[in-house]
């Protein structure tokens, strides 16, 4: 697994599909997906948008994280740094950065490689 993170609109997917050939085709949001649409999947973005949509549903986005990881252990994942910055003043708002920091944390301790991308420019953390 390998994952790409960095600020919004900082040329991640565009990184991404440079970096690693992906078509336009395979490069899906995975907002409004099920944890089981990611087994054939080779490249997800907006996953810190997936973690808020499962937050809804009141499960654990770190068991849901993991299996992800385990039946596609080859999947790019490309998620918004979200932390940074002024803290929210609403409490679910700051519950889904919490929850989008520990999924980051969690799959940068199993991915492959992890990259940050900062005006397009990606820099190898891991």
């Amino acid at each position: 697994m390998k994952l790409i993170t960095g600020g919004a609109y900082q040329g991640k997917t565009s990184y991404a599909a440079k970096m690693y050939g992906l078509l336009p085709g395979e490069i899906t949001d995975c907002e409004h997906l099920n944890s089981d649409d990611f087994q054939s999947l080779k490249c997800v973005c907006n996953y810190h948008m997936f973690i808020k949509k499962q937050m809804t549903k009141s499960v654990d986005t770190l068991k849901i994280t993991a299996e992800i990881i385990e039946k596609n252990p080859r999947i790019i994942i490309i998620m918004d740094e979200i932390g940074c910055g002024i803290i929210p003043i609403d409490r679910n708002e700051r519950q889904w950065r919490e929850e989008v920091g520990r999924a980051g944390c969690f799959l940068a301790s199993h991915a492959e490689s992890v990259e940050r991308v900062i005006c397009g420019c990606g820099v190898k953390l891991k």
